[in-house]
């Protein structure tokens, strides 16, 4: 007897909130409105995206991440279906190192423009940053096989490093040699098939992958280490000594600076065949 009014009840309520939803959701989007409030709407969102891309990418106003997190946000608040707005505050929240809420935006940015090529590689990259090792391979194989994504040599890198870190080496090898068939100058593809064939104890093909990925990119300190420590391992420390010193000098307090430093220091006084 006390079933069949409660559950009248619930059904009303449950209607009540999903109108009331709507209802907000209109006032967000303009649902009905006409066709001037809806042009003022994209205006102000256009207006609040462009300080937002200004202040992110003009280093005039010295990168001001916090001046473009403020305005995209207003701009995504006046249009929540705005993809490139979505991109930029993806980006923004990647380069503070909060994925989840970056892979929240390119996923949303996704699924409003579906060819949207460059939200879907950073998609992969956050997953790539994650760990998601499976995730960032079914976005990146859904990349390289469209035709329309016009920098595969990327994707078929990034592929190939998810499958090095899942310890496919062969499927890794074939992408790297893949991005590096597409994009030649792509010096981190390079480095990366020497890292494979470091696994694969492939020395001497390591070292000329390592050596044409200095020779592409002079400035890109990685591959300095990965030489420096191979020639460490068979005791040439005169040349280990040279490209630890050289990383040292391109990478100064990063990732790979500090790692060049710490082998620099083990390194036997005098160099030289030891």
């Amino acid at each position: 007897m006390v079933l069949r009014p409660m559950l009248k009840h619930s059904r009303n309520f449950a209607s009540f909130i999903l109108s009331l939803g709507l209802a907000l959701n209109c006032l967000t989007v303009g649902c009905g409105a006409g066709p001037e409030a809806k042009r003022k709407i994209k205006e102000t969102a256009q207006y609040h995206y462009n300080l937002a891309h200004g202040y992110y990418f003009n280093s005039r106003r010295a990168n001001n991440v916090d001046g473009a997190m403020q305005e995209v946000l207003k701009s995504l608040k006046a249009d929540p279906n705005y993809a490139e707005a979505h991109m930029l505050a993806g980006m923004i929240y990647m380069g503070r190192e909060i994925h989840v809420k970056a892979i929240r935006h390119f996923k949303k940015a996704i699924a409003l423009k579906p060819n949207y090529y460059k939200a879907a590689n950073n998609l992969g990259a956050a997953y790539l940053h994650l760990g998601r090792w499976d995730d960032a391979i079914k976005v990146y194989e859904s990349l390289v096989s469209n035709i329309m994504y016009v920098t595969p040599g990327h994707g078929h890198n990034n592929l190939g490093w998810a499958w090095y870190k899942r310890g496919n080496l062969d499927k890794a090898s074939r992408h790297f040699r893949m991005a590096i068939n597409l994009a030649p100058q792509l010096c981190v593809a390079q480095n990366n098939l020497g890292l494979v064939m470091l696994k694969q104890k492939n020395l001497r093909r390591a070292v000329k992958y390592l050596r044409r990925a200095i020779k592409k990119c002079p400035n890109y300190a990685e591959p300095y280490y990965h030489l420096g420590r191979t020639q460490s391992d068979a005791q040439n420390f005169t040349d280990a000594r040279s490209n630890f010193e050289r990383c040292v000098k391109l990478a100064g307090d990063s990732k790979w600076g500090d790692r060049c430093d710490q082998r620099l220091s083990t390194l036997p006084r005098g160099g030289g065949m030891e």
